[in-house]
């Protein structure tokens, strides 16, 4: 028998110090056969990696419109932000002296005062803080001033505050409406458009004499 060397194939299908016993035809069907699988090898990985770049283009894609959705978001709620008043547009209030003190001096200015009593705890007051914020900076003008002010009905103690419990606040949130010291108008709601009706109907300039 004759020893017909070794081969070394650096395919996917490799063959080390291999020993052929019976001559060429053995030899020529092991090479043909390892080219083949070279072959099968070779396509097979191009196909991977043009699969592999076809889902990493669209992942790419993804990102892309993903990061262009978030970035018109944030500018959105910034947008919204811009139209939100400053905190201090709405004036809160703890004690009846600090609530005496303003609606003196709203009498000197003929100002509408809107009193929003909330509690803390309240999602509905939380609902409706954000309208009524957004209102102290559109309803009134210089000829119909408003003033805009907020309660806690609980106080730090976690009872019913003083101002609360003289006017018998048992219902959250509620709006008062006071012109001249007088409350012309109270009652609970949610409802923004109901504020701000009650605030250009108690606003609004008196008719001129006839």
């Amino acid at each position: 028998m004759q020893r017909l060397g070794v081969l070394d194939w650096q395919c996917n299908l490799s063959f080390r110090s291999i020993n052929l016993l019976d001559g060429e035809s053995a030899h020529t069907s092991l090479n043909l056969f390892s080219c083949r699988r070279s072959s099968e090898s070779s396509h097979s990985k191009a196909r991977l990696r043009s699969k592999l770049n076809v889902t990493l283009q669209s992942l790419m894609r993804q990102c892309s419109e993903i990061q262009s959705t978030v970035h018109d978001n944030i500018n959105e709620l910034l947008d919204e932000e811009d139209e939100v008043c400053p905190v201090e547009c709405v004036r809160e209030f703890k004690t009846d002296e600090e609530f005496s003190i303003v609606l003196e001096k709203a009498k000197k200015t003929g100002a509408l005062v809107v009193v929003d009593f909330y509690r803390t705890a309240c999602g509905s007051c939380k609902y409706i803080e954000q309208g009524f914020v957004k209102l102290c900076r559109r309803a009134g003008d210089e000829q119909a001033p408003v003033i805009f002010l907020k309660h806690n009905v609980i106080d730090e103690y976690d009872e019913q505050s003083e101002v609360a419990e003289r006017l018998r606040i048992k219902t959250v949130p509620l709006f008062h409406f006071y012109k001249n010291g007088v409350l012309l108008e109270a009652f609970p709601t949610r409802d923004k458009e109901r504020v701000l009706a009650a605030i250009l109907k108690y606003s609004a300039p008196a008719p001129a004499d006839a």
